[in-house]
């Protein structure tokens, strides 16, 4: 068995923990946590049994290389994973900017009631 065979799993154990660990702490959805779960046990597999796995994807999708099987899926999701954070984000910036928005407004209402209410006040120390 070879040096990575070992240490991919010891570091896949180090961060499933720590993604539990964050999901305890309420910084983590569960979505990501079973996809980061997921991606870890996938990784495990591969380091651990990797021809089996990667003829098996290769014969599955057509590839005459186990090699360019695996480059091929692994760019797949990274393309998904680009395109999920790129949502994300976007939506991210729409809440912001709307948020903002909402603040501006409110802001310059409370300004405008403060600029009301300091005349008020100018008013009646005339009449006095």
């Amino acid at each position: 068995m070879a040096f990575y065979q070992w240490l991919v799993p010891l570091i896949a154990v180090v961060f499933v923990y720590r993604i539990i660990k964050q999901y305890n702490s309420r910084k983590r959805i569960f979505g990501s946590l079973v996809i980061w779960i997921l991606f870890w046990i996938i990784i495990t597999a591969l380091a651990i049994i990797p021809d089996s796995i990667s003829f098996k994807i290769a014969e599955l999708l057509g590839f005459k290389s186990n090699i360019n099987a695996v480059i091929f899926v692994a760019l797949g999701f990274l393309f998904i994973f680009m395109f999920y954070m790129n949502a994300t984000v976007e939506k991210l910036e729409k809440q912001m900017t709307d948020m903002v928005r909402k603040l501006a407004i409110e802001n310059q209402k409370l300004k405008e009631r403060l600029d009301k209410g300091e005349k008020r006040e100018d008013e009646d120390s005339l009449h006095s």
